[in-house]
């Protein structure tokens, strides 16, 4: 895990988000990219400067900086390298172009579960870096840290995964020495197949949990992780066949706002 592409408005919750890459990083010495993106609309574009010399872009700037200073100190004792792009263009660009050009490994990004405006508003970058990126997104609720990975849950259902899907899955596990909970939530009365119980993980622990499903999916997942405990959720984004792709991003999506852990998403490509 090379790089670390880390998204940030300059609000609490991304500078959570980037404390958090910055304790990954530490454990695989990655090099962080730290990416504000910005566009200009009648609010902040400022028709006495050119285009060049904005002074809103400048703010942005400032922004960055103060960020970078803020976090200094904890970067230089972990000897990491960061570097920070302040851009205009779309959040499209940034999870669908940008993580290709940079060859990102993981995205590292803060969520807000909320209601109303604020949930439309952060579920529609959530949404975004799901819809789009080609490389595993990790999602971080407000306030949470990498104090430990001792458990990660790991979300399976009866379909075969592609090969090396759970690749950077194994990488973080086998790093901080996880062991990893592959849990079935049944939704309905067939026995589960061997295939799920006996999913080797390579170099990594792993148990084989089933609970029938209360509510729903994702309510039964976090009834699950309040009773047993988890350090971070695993769940796999489908792209085989369109009503199963739809099913499972909605699945996924609605962890966003319910997870009470950090989410990782590992997308099948």
């Amino acid at each position: 895990m090379k790089k670390i592409l880390v998204p940030t408005d300059f609000s609490p919750v991304a500078d959570n988000a980037l404390q958090y890459a910055i304790e990954m990083a530490a454990g695989f010495k990655s090099e962080i990219y730290l990416y504000h993106i910005y566009s200009f609309d009648s609010f902040n574009y400022d028709h006495n400067f050119p285009k060049y010399d904005q002074p809103y872009t400048k703010k942005v700037w400032r922004e960055m900086e103060r960020t970078m200073l803020k976090f200094k100190e904890k970067i230089t004792e972990k000897g990491l390298s960061i570097r920070t792009f302040v851009e205009e263009d779309s959040i499209f660009t940034l999870f669908k172009i940008k993580v290709v050009t940079h060859q990102i490994d993981m995205i590292v990004m803060g969520s807000k579960g909320a209601s109303g405006m604020t949930k439309v508003f952060f579920g529609s970058v959530a949404a975004t870096a799901l819809d789009m990126a080609k490389v595993p997104v990790l999602i971080v609720p407000p306030e949470h840290t990498l104090h430990q990975l001792g458990n990660i849950v790991l979300a399976i259902d009866k379909n075969d995964l592609v090969p090396d899907v759970l690749s950077p899955l194994q990488k973080l596990a086998s790093k901080f020495g996880a062991e990893v909970t592959l849990l079935n939530v049944k939704t309905d009365s067939k026995k589960s197949t061997d295939k799920m119980s006996n999913l080797n993980i390579d170099g990594v622990e792993t148990i084989f949990r089933e609970v029938p499903m209360s509510k729903g999916i994702n309510e039964t997942i976090g009834q699950f992780i309040r009773e047993e405990g988890c350090d971070l959720l695993c769940m796999i984004r489908r792209e085989k066949g369109i009503f199963k792709s739809l099913f499972q991003k909605s699945v996924t999506k609605t962890q966003v706002f319910s997870n009470q852990v950090p989410l990782l998403i590992l997308p099948e490509v």
